[in-house]
């Protein structure tokens, strides 16, 4: 145990332990038909093997080396930047520069599209599941410190374990003018428990992607990003013993070179002195 006192926003001391803390990752299961998304296989692993090595000490070798194959957006927890939708090559561990983030999760029942009066470019189907502005503004009615909303952690209802393993063909997702809310408030850095802010099936617009990182539609230039330091962390769980309420966020991604990387997003409470 290690108490940690933190300095947030004006005169204001919180303080939190190092070894109590709710890991929000979903990790990526070589061994089972695990988590997957967008009709991709799921990830999967083969022994490294020639004329003179077999990687497996189960079959006499040295040691066990393996060649695994995923896809950090389509298997697991993983935070994206916008290198995502623009031309120019961007690595997420050149933009997520924050060690200790003031976070704040909510929990969220999604609406029917056909009873939601909020939009979505392209378009939404009766069927669709929205999380939508009105529904942010009301979860966030008492949690509304905005020195805590450098980072929004959004847990969907029902929290079903299934999450952990699901193969997603559709999803819940954010309507535009949540996503509009999003980003009035300051949003840094963005957590969800789905497959995607946006429509998993959406005609290649990403409006929501396009929304948070304040980059004009069908545009794929960097220059043309307001905001290229946000993040979007996608694929969490976050456990029921986890409330509604404040918390330091610890983002931490794997030091791969890509526009998405596998992450262990860890969130500590914190409680004020």
């Amino acid at each position: 145990m290690a108490a940690i006192n933190v300095h947030i926003g004006r005169r204001r001391i919180f303080r939190s332990d190092s070894a109590k803390h709710f890991d929000l990752s979903i990790p990526i299961d070589f061994d089972a038909e695990g988590l997957s998304a967008f009709g991709v296989p799921p990830a999967s692993v083969q022994t490294v093997e020639n004329a003179w090595f077999v990687g497996d000490t189960r079959r006499d070798g040295s040691c066990n080396v393996r060649v695994c194959q995923f896809i950090p957006h389509c298997h697991g927890t993983h935070t994206e930047c916008v290198g995502h939708i623009v031309d120019q090559d961007l690595s997420v561990t050149e933009i997520l520069k924050d060690a200790w983030i003031p976070a704040v999760l909510v929990s969220v029942e999604p609406e029917q599209g056909v009873d939601c009066s909020e939009s979505y470019i392209p378009g939404k189907e009766k069927d669709d599941a929205l999380i939508t502005r009105r529904t942010l503004i009301e979860r966030l009615k008492t949690l509304d410190d905005e020195d805590f909303q450098r980072a929004l952690v959004i847990r969907t209802l029902p929290n079903l374990p299934a999450k952990r393993t699901q193969r997603y063909v559709t999803a819940p997702y954010f309507s535009n003018e949540a996503m509009e809310e999003i980003v009035r408030r300051g949003v840094k850095h963005l957590l969800v428990d789905m497959p995607s802010v946006d429509r998993m099936e959406d005609g290649g617009r990403l409006s929501n992607h396009r929304l948070f990182w304040e980059m004009p539609p069908g545009s794929h230039d960097l220059n043309r990003c307001k905001a290229p330091f946000r993040t979007i962390t996608e694929f969490i769980f976050a456990p029921d013993e986890a409330w509604d309420g404040y918390y330091l966020l610890n983002l931490q991604i794997a030091p791969f070179m890509g526009d998405a990387v596998p992450s262990r997003p860890l969130i500590f409470p914190v409680e004020a002195l």
